[in-house]
């Protein structure tokens, strides 16, 4: 309609220029210009008017409400795996760092990585040419010792017998057996530092305290030790059972069967498969991690799988009970991380945070903050804000 105003407006104007053209017409002429001007003032503010209901009518359009699917939160057995990572160890005392007891310096490291020792075998030697002065001189203060002792035995056993027959005096006999204690307490101390000096010279050796594989060596020939643990010249484990220290979050620990055997394969080992038993859980738990400790003992006949070597392994869980779950997708991440979902009732959708629990590839457990039945936005929730209208435009099956 105003379409069709403005031309014809437009012809008017027109025509009117044809008068103006006339000197004889010009008063009229100008008297109808003056009423076109006011014309043409109505005629803009028709087109502002328009104008503005079309932009009024874009607003409407960006204010529609979204359409989103759903589901329905729903209690079921969630099927979850338990993988742990971590780094194998050897056995509780079947690791050892192995030093020298003396300081001194190297003369002999008599093994390297790779070799497999025997329990007490010798498998390096400081120079001990000053400790074996030190055990010949303990050991002849000791054959001193016990010749004095003799000696003293023998006199004492004289002088009884001399008292018996009225000879010598009762002081001589006491006499007699006071030398008798000092000798007996002098060879004491002559054996005990014999003892001593012999404990040191064997120190001055590195011995495998049991059958295993040496794994490290750390120094060699002509190094000089301090006799302490913090300088060790080898390693030796056993390493035809290994041990795996995973973590697992608080929340999963009671679901692992402890003392389970199972088998696995891995890409350290290609081709070959291993059986490993949980040990057990650990009691503590890390609180600055909320994760706890598993202890999984893996069988390493061939020694294929390495001392520090990196594993992932899937363990075996106990069935659950029925949980609360919703599909992964329906989860949205806050501003600063934390999880929420969208509970839609009716036409209305409520931002919720919750709490997750165990997952699969699907699905999640909610350990809190939604209820058995409720539908949840599955697609179409981001962005939206702490409650919004939304059209429902169908569901989503778990």
């Amino acid at each position: 309609m105003i379409k069709t105003f403005v031309s014809n407006s437009f012809a008017r104007f027109a025509g009117l220029r044809l008068v103006l053209l006339s000197p004889t017409a010009y008063a009229v002429g100008y008297r109808s210009a003056a009423r076109f001007a006011s014309f043409v003032v109505v005629l803009l503010t028709l087109v502002a008017l328009t104008t503005c209901s079309t932009h009024h009518g874009e607003e409407v359009d960006t204010t529609a409400i979204p359409e989103v699917t759903v589901a329905k939160v729903q209690r079921v057995r969630l099927q979850t795996k338990i993988v742990v990572n971590g780094n194998l160890a050897g056995l509780p005392n079947r690791d050892a760092k192995l030093a020298p007891l003396v300081p001194g310096r190297i003369a002999r490291v008599l093994v390297t990585e790779g070799d497999r020792v025997s329990a007490g075998q010798v498998l390096a030697e400081l120079e001990n040419a000053q400790l074996k002065d030190q055990e010949r001189q303990a050991e002849a203060a000791v054959a001193q010792a016990e010749a004095n002792l003799e000696n003293a035995r023998a006199s004492a056993k004289r002088n009884e017998n001399l008292l018996q027959r009225g000879i010598a005096a009762r002081k001589e006999v006491e006499d007699a057996r006071t030398q008798l204690a000092v000798s007996e307490a002098a060879h004491r101390q002559a054996s005990a530092a014999f003892s001593v000096a012999k404990s040191q010279l064997g120190r001055a050796e590195i011995r495998a305290p049991f059958a295993g594989t040496v794994v490290r060596r750390f120094l060699g020939v002509g190094d000089q030790v301090d006799g302490s643990g913090g300088q060790p010249v080898v390693e030796v484990a056993a390493i035809e059972a290994l041990e795996l220290l995973g973590t697992v979050p608080a929340n999963r620990l009671n679901d692992i069967k402890t003392g389970e055997t199972f088998k696995f394969t891995t890409d350290a080992a290609p081709g070959a498969t291993f059986e490993a038993r949980v040990v057990a859980a650990l009691p503590a738990v890390d609180p600055a991690t909320n994760n706890g400790t598993v202890r999984v003992r893996i069988q390493n006949p061939k020694r294929l799988l390495k001392l520090g070597q990196y594993l992932s392994l899937e363990l075996p869980s106990k069935e659950s009970s029925p949980r609360l779950v919703v599909p992964k997708q329906a989860i949205y991440p806050g501003e600063s991380g934390e999880p929420h979902v969208y509970v839609v009732k009716g036409e209305e959708a409520d931002m919720v945070p919750v709490v997750v629990g165990a997952q699969t590839g699907e699905q999640a457990e909610i350990i809190s903050g939604v209820s058995d039945g409720d539908s949840v936005i599955v697609n179409g929730g981001y962005g939206l804000p702490e409650k919004s209208k939304v059209r429902v435009k169908g569901s989503t099956a778990q």
